[in-house]
Order: structure tokens, then sequence, then C-alpha cells
């Protein structure tokens, strides 16, 4: 089975490659004549083949990859003095999510997700966030230079995270791959108050308190040292049920390509007697030569979880993975594999390996 599901998956990734009808993006422009703000109409279309393996059955699924899914994006800014006002709304709109789909359920109707309905105004002071958006430690645990964060990355329940693992003596679960795997990446998406600081030396600063009972702060760093650049955050969160920490850090050296990644998270819960935790490696590397078509990136990471879901259990992620950009359309053709082990103290389950190809437009 597992030979049919890499022939496939190689076979679908030449098909992809091979094809040359490429047309150049134009930019788009919003404009609205009764309003002050500079309107700017962004997102991105992210669709793929997900191939499954569950140790008894091979499936494939035609999917909106949830590592990085379609949306839609306004972007309003207008002066206010030596202010800028503006807002962002964005909505994710996925068919079929990695995250969602499974032995049972092959197909999900089209999902939309406000991701984004948020305010701001900047200055000299730094930046005041209200609604709906990215609390001050988001994103702390994603910092990632390898190019291939598309089709992998910290967070590798994403990769097929609807998924549900199998006995050895073939039951297929309740458990799904993104109820075990899981990167901490502070508290994620809320409506919330955000500040952050302007940059200095590299550093910011951010805080913010949201509408599940917490806050969060983060300190990020971003900048080039000689031929190395880096890019690092670290984060403290609290809700009314655990308090967490987590952080990454990635590194490129640009002469050369070769790229580290490292990623760690740790909650302390209030009930429960468990402290779940992880660690991700990542070691790249991206070059030019390859292609006319712009940089070719590959990858390989490790994850490893505990007590992510009970007592005791343990998680455990390789992938490989490769991304060919397309720079004069702003795209990305990719492929990844992903292979899961989960133990929690009850019967044998079959390892998960899965496979995923497919592209993303941005504009």
């Amino acid at each position: 089975m597992k030979s049919t599901l890499y022939t496939t998956a190689t076979a679908a990734l030449l098909l992809g490659t091979a094809s040359s009808a490429w047309a150049e993006v134009k930019p788009i422009k919003v404009t609205s004549d009764d309003s002050a703000f500079r309107l700017t109409f962004s997102g991105q279309l992210n669709r793929g083949i997900l191939l499954t393996d569950d140790g008894e059955d091979t499936d494939a699924f035609f999917v909106d990859n949830d590592n990085s899914s379609t949306r839609f994006r306004l972007n309003g800014e207008a002066d206010v003095g030596s202010l800028t006002a503006g807002f962002v709304v964005e909505i994710q709109t996925e068919s079929n999510s990695t995250a969602s789909v499974n032995q049972n359920t092959p197909s999900v109707s089209l999902e939309f997700d406000p991701r984004k309905l948020e305010i701001f105004l900047a200055g000299n002071f730094g930046t005041l966030y209200l609604g709906q958006g990215q609390t001050a430690s988001d994103g702390t645990s994603e910092q990632d230079l390898s190019g291939t964060s598309v089709v992998g990355y910290s967070g590798v329940a994403d990769f097929a995270g609807g998924l549900l693992l199998r006995q050895a003596d073939g039951t297929l679960t309740a458990i799904n791959v993104g109820s075990v795997f899981a990167n901490f990446d502070g508290q994620s998406r809320r409506d919330r108050v955000r500040y952050d600081t302007n940059k200095f030396g590299g550093f910011s600063l951010s805080a913010g308190f949201n509408d599940n009972e917490g806050g969060d702060v983060a300190l990020r760093y971003a900048d080039t040292l000689g031929s190395v650049k880096l890019a690092a955050a670290l984060a403290y969160s609290r809700t009314d049920t655990l308090s967490r920490i987590n952080g990454s850090i990635s590194g490129l050296h640009e002469p050369s390509g070769l790229s580290l990644t490292l990623a760690a998270g740790r909650d302390d819960l209030d009930a429960g007697g468990r402290d779940p935790e992880f660690g991700y490696l990542k070691v790249g590397y991206q070059t030019d030569k390859i292609s006319k078509w712009g940089k070719t990136a590959f990858s390989v990471d490790y994850y490893d979880g505990s007590d992510i879901a009970s007592l005791n259990d343990s998680s455990e992620s390789y992938g490989l993975q490769v991304v060919q950009n397309i720079e004069k359309i702003n795209t990305e053709l990719y492929a990844g594999f992903r292979t899961y082990s989960y133990e929690n103290g009850g019967p044998a389950l079959n390892d998960l390996d899965a496979v995923l190809v497919g592209a993303r437009f941005k504009f």
C-alpha cells in the first residue's frame, strides 16, 4: 500500500511541475471615491491532493491545505496627522480542509471563518489593535526561514489533522491527528486588545488581553547578523485553566542556503496532573540554481510531544518537504511526506503516513 502511495505522490508532483502555461499576475488595486482609506485587496488560494495510509487502507482527498489556508483580505489605511488608522478584514474559506477530512468524512462543505476583524492605530508609540486578530503570542512557535513552511512547520497536525488513527487489529479509532499533536502556539487569534512596540535593534515587544479570560506577552527578534538571517520569538500566556511558555528560533545562512529551525513549548495545567510539552527540529536547504522559475527549498523535520491528550502519552512525527517557487506569479508548488506515531498506553496504534502535493497562489 505504501509503495502505491509514494508512486502516486511522485507522479502528481511531476505532473504539477511540468505545466508551463503560466501567465503573469497583475497587482489588484481597490479604490473608493467616498473613502479616505487606501484600500488593498489580497489573499491566496492553496489547494492540493492528500494521500494517506493508516496501515489498513489508503485514501485520497482533494483538500485545502490547512498549513496555510485559502483566504481573502481587505486592508484599509488612512493618515490622521502623524498617525495611521486602519482596519483588516480577513476571511478564511476552506473546502475539504486537511484539518477536517478523514476516513469517515472524505468531503466537508465549504467553511467560512473570520480570521481577522480588527482596527488599529499606529504611530511613534507603536501599534494598538482592537478586535479579532492575532493575540500577542500567536505565531511565536512558528518562526521558520526554511522556505518550506507551506507544507511543513512546527504545527505538524495541520498537514493531516482530521485523519483518524487505526488500531493494529484494524479497528478505526476516534482519535484524530489534530487532537494528539500540538505546537502550543500562544493563544492563536481571538477578540483582544493588543499593543506592539516599534522595533528597536531588531527587537519588538507585544502584550494583550483577550476574550479567553487570558493575557499574553511576547518578545520577537528579526534581523540579519553578518551572513545569517534570524527570526526568533518567546511568549508567555495565561488563561483561566493554564499557563504556557513557548517559542521558536530560525536561522538562515544566506550564502549557503542552509537553515536550522527549533521550536518548543510547555503547558502548566491547573488540573489534570499532566504537563503537555513538545519539541521541534527542522533542517533546510534552499537554492536558486535548480530552476529558472525561482528558489527551490528542501527540508526534513522531527516533532516530539508528550502528555498532549492524556497522561504519559507520546506523539512523534517525521517529515520531508520540497517547495518550488515560481517567482513571476508569486506561486509555490510543493510536496511533503509525513508520518505520525502515537502511543497512549491503550491498544497499539498503527503509524499514519501522509503525502500532500499542491500549490499556493498568492495575490
